[in-house]
């Protein structure tokens, strides 16, 4: 059942919101942008059939790191690829308790819903 659930999941189609992407690209001019993903191993082929693979300056994949978002390490090993301690980090999820457990570190965090929620918290951090 599980593998059923993962192929399924692997036909799903996949979006990029260009609006999104385009605030990655600027944020990139002020700030190192760390995609943190619950992945699998397919994730940086995935990333590459999106066209994503050289949107972001590190990708932290949880089938890598053998550590899953809300698990401490995975933020710790992202602020690390960044070079920044997690005080100077900026996370964004989709997800209320990642964003948690990434503020319980010492991050700021913001609970992603849009991009005009996103561009007011990037612009609010000096990132645009």
């Amino acid at each position: 059942m599980a593998r059923a659930a993962v192929a399924d999941w692997g036909r799903q189609p996949f979006r990029v919101d260009a609006r999104v992407r385009a605030l990655l690209a600027a944020a990139r001019r002020s700030a190192a942008v760390v995609l943190v993903s619950n992945g699998t191993t397919a994730l940086e082929a995935d990333l590459a059939a999106l066209g994503l693979d050289a949107a972001f300056d590190a990708v932290v994949n949880s089938a890598r790191v053998g550590a899953a978002k809300p698990d401490p390490r995975i933020f710790l090993a992202a602020a690390e690829r960044a070079g920044v301690p997690p005080r100077d980090c900026l996370f964004v999820d989709d997800t209320a308790g990642h964003v948690a457990a990434a503020t319980a570190l010492g991050m700021q965090g913001h609970h992603h819903r849009d991009a005009p929620g996103l561009s007011a918290v990037l612009g609010g951090h000096g990132l645009l």
